[in-house]
């Protein structure tokens, strides 16, 4: 299923610019209901997500701009998505692979998978994006949701 069009996972009402947020329990406490309202996710979801963030911290020490891309299990998912958020200010966010080590994240890419196995591909798709700080320094400074959707479904293959 890898060559199915990516806007099957951007959609831009999950798309959010500029909410301050203090840490990642109040990051997926904001998003949590937004996925539940919009039949994206399971009432588990939230549990779920903050469990995983706890154990396998997400965030990537990209530069210019720190990029978290946290997902949890498929059984928690009802439709795949994307939910990008960009963040005014910077988010506390441990490095992954790197549990003990607190980055400021810019960038949430919050993945929802309902394929078992199907995330390997797109954490790598993403990834070889995020290595791009002209992407990066583009997703900054777009000035509207349907720039970021533009530029989100334009980069990322999946």
């Amino acid at each position: 299923m890898g060559n199915e069009s990516n806007n099957h996972m951007f959609f831009e009402d999950l798309i959010l610019l500029d909410k301050n947020f203090q840490d990642t329990n109040q990051f997926f406490d904001f998003t949590f209901p937004i996925l539940k309202s919009g039949g994206y996710v399971n009432h588990s979801f939230l549990d779920a997500i903050k469990q995983r963030e706890s154990l396998f911290p997400t965030a990537l020490p990209t530069e210019p701009y720190v990029v978290a891309m946290p997902h949890t299990d498929v059984e928690h998912v009802i439709r795949p998505f994307i939910f990008f958020i960009r963040a005014k200010g910077t988010i506390p966010w441990y490095e992954m692979a790197n549990n003990d080590n607190l980055l400021k994240a810019n960038f949430v890419f919050l993945l929802g998978f309902n394929q078992k196995n199907g995330h390997i591909d797109l954490l790598q798709t993403l990834m070889s994006c995020f290595v791009n700080p002209v992407f990066l320094k583009a997703l900054y400074h777009a000035k509207t949701t349907h720039e970021v959707f533009t530029l989100l479904t334009s980069n990322i293959n999946l």
